[in-house]
């Protein structure tokens, strides 16, 4: 299984790497708009995790082509007291969206359920 994720946050990407390591999955890594493209059009994951909150990019817009065009599962989190972000990830069709605080349960179960699945 192959999982992208979009953060600049070191804390986090080391979080996912661990976790991935640990669940049997290939996960790659980027921060900028076309740099995720190209990993999900050359990787074709199964999974790509957004950190909603970013300042970087407007994160709902890339989501939405990265739907669109790849019909990939989009796996976002927010901030818990950022509300309005999980809303505008449910209109765009996100599968899983989820605050920050249970982001590495819910990532081990989708994880683990995929994996199955294979």
């Amino acid at each position: 299984m192959r999982v992208v994720a979009a953060t600049s946050d070191l804390f986090l990407r080391s979080r996912i790497a661990e976790l991935a390591k640990q669940t049997g999955v290939d996960p790659f890594f980027g921060t900028a708009p076309d740099e995720l493209r190209r990993l999900v059009a050359d990787n074709r994951p199964e999974l790509v995790i957004i950190d909603l909150s970013t300042t970087d990019y407007d994160p709902f817009t890339v989501a939405r082509e990265l739907k669109t065009k790849f019909n990939t599962r989009l796996f976002g989190l927010y901030p818990h007291i950022k509300t309005e972000l999980k809303k505008k990830a449910d209109e765009i069709g996100f599968e899983y969206v989820v605050p920050n605080s249970s982001f590495l349960p819910s990532l081990r179960r989708v994880l683990l359920e995929r994996a199955e699945d294979d």
